[in-house]
């Protein structure tokens, strides 16, 4: 079974492991900081959020471009049968 990849555990992880340097490097914070982050006692500034989340290695993408590029996995990024008019890949 496949675990579902939170962004509060992956916080809490990265924030408790050996990279919490980086992460803390990255929106600027103390330890303290971190701390009070971790037990709800301190939010993230909108203007950090894009540099929390990009130091645990998450990048923002739209519900659509997920659809969209699971699209194509299923159907064929590189259809040569749909180029060349004979229906997608696979379908008889």
């Amino acid at each position: 079974m496949r675990s579902i990849m939170r962004i509060e555990s992956t916080l809490r992880q990265a924030l408790n492991g050996p990279n919490r340097q980086d992460v803390q490097r990255a929106v600027g914070w103390d330890d303290s900081q971190v701390s009070r982050f971790l037990s709800g006692g301190q939010g993230v500034v909108i203007e950090k959020i894009d540099a929390l989340v990009a130091a645990v290695g998450f990048v923002l993408v739209t519900r659509k471009y997920l659809d969209a590029i699971a699209t194509l996995g299923e159907v064929g990024v590189h259809c040569e049968c749909a180029r060349q008019g004979s229906g997608e890949c696979g379908k008889q």
